[in-house]
């Protein structure tokens, strides 16, 4: 159903020349998008600049009539490669100060920012610690690795999906994610 969505906000967008339809893609997938880049870059900024550049260029390729066949997919490999630039232009360091994982959902906190008091004060400290924990394991792995790990466990994308994103076939995606869980195991073991 959400594939066809798309392909109707894409329909209106190239026959229409649609600015709402395009909005409705953006709210769809912004923070998939931003939830997926401020895990592999840096900082906030780096992150809102990767995610402002995807919808840029997600934009300028429906408007030179180029083919698209899933507009979720082709928002990832386009924030996939600017993060791989940007890898490129400097070292990244992930921060835990910028993203929690809270019962509620994802929350992003500006540095210094701290939890309130109470039960939910309790549940960002445990989120931060379980991130942590996440983002050491992922660090000790391959990044197509820690993509497909990342784009299957927190972005909850289907094997199909995660194929298109990164320009694979999905036997290969589904065997990169097992071999990606037996990695860790075998790093926790150690």
């Amino acid at each position: 159903m959400a594939n066809l969505i798309d392909r109707y906000h894409l329909f209106r967008l190239r026959t229409r020349r649609d600015p709402e339809a395009f909005a409705r893609i953006y709210d769809r997938y912004v923070e998939a998008i931003y939830r997926f880049s401020i895990l592999k870059l840096p900082s906030k900024e780096d992150a809102q600049d990767v995610t402002a550049e995807t919808f840029t260029r997600a934009w300028q390729y429906v408007y030179e009539h180029k083919e698209i066949t899933n507009i979720r997919a082709l928002l990832y490999r386009i924030a996939r490669n600017l993060i791989a630039d940007k890898y490129r232009q400097s070292e990244p360091v992930v921060s835990l100060e910028t993203v929690t994982f809270t019962a509620e959902g994802t929350s992003y906190l500006a540095r210094g920012q701290e939890p309130g008091d109470g039960q939910k004060g309790k549940e960002l400290i445990e989120a931060r610690a379980d991130m942590a924990l996440i983002i050491q394991k992922l660090g000790t792995l391959k990044e197509d690795y820690r993509d497909v790990l990342t784009l299957r466990l927190i972005d909850g994308l289907s094997f199909g999906v995660i194929a298109e994103i990164l320009e694979k076939k999905p036997g290969n995606v589904r065997v990169m994610y097992h071999r990606a869980l037996k990695a860790i195991k075998q790093n926790d073991e150690r």
